[in-house]
């Protein structure tokens, strides 16, 4: 389901890591200059409702943190076929100082924010566009 909407919003690049980075996609997308936009996704399934936040470890969060790339967390909802999304930057989880979980804002998917992901996933770390 996420390999495939990552190819819906124009990812020439959709790769799984044979290590474990932390990540489960690495996604390029063609920038306006003839090189590659490279952005890095975490999938997480459920079979609750999603509301407007989900949890992600902490583990997660401390890689997040210390990363150069912009990274997406995408949510599915198996059970009602309906994916999230949320916009992760690293400086945002910086100032996270638990060691708990942390809430991430998602949104569900829909068309118009299909370009909004693009774009958020095309950009450089300091949120440039590129």
């Amino acid at each position: 389901m996420a390999e495939l909407f990552l190819q819906d919003i124009g990812a020439n690049v959709v790769a799984r890591p044979h290590a474990d980075i932390g990540y489960d996609f690495v996604v390029g997308f063609p920038n306006a200059s003839g090189g590659i936009d490279f952005g890095a996704i975490e999938v997480k399934s459920t079979e609750h409702p999603v509301v407007d936040s989900f949890p992600l470890g902490a583990r997660w969060c401390k890689l997040l943190a210390h990363t150069n790339v912009p990274t997406l967390l995408l949510v599915a909802d198996v059970k009602r076929n309906r994916m999230y999304y949320g916009e992760v930057w690293p400086k945002q989880l910086r100032k996270h100082r638990g060691s708990g979980t942390i809430q991430v804002q998602v949104m569900e998917v829909d068309d118009a924010s299909k370009k909004r992901i693009r774009q958020h996933l095309s950009r450089t770390p300091d949120g440039t566009s590129s």
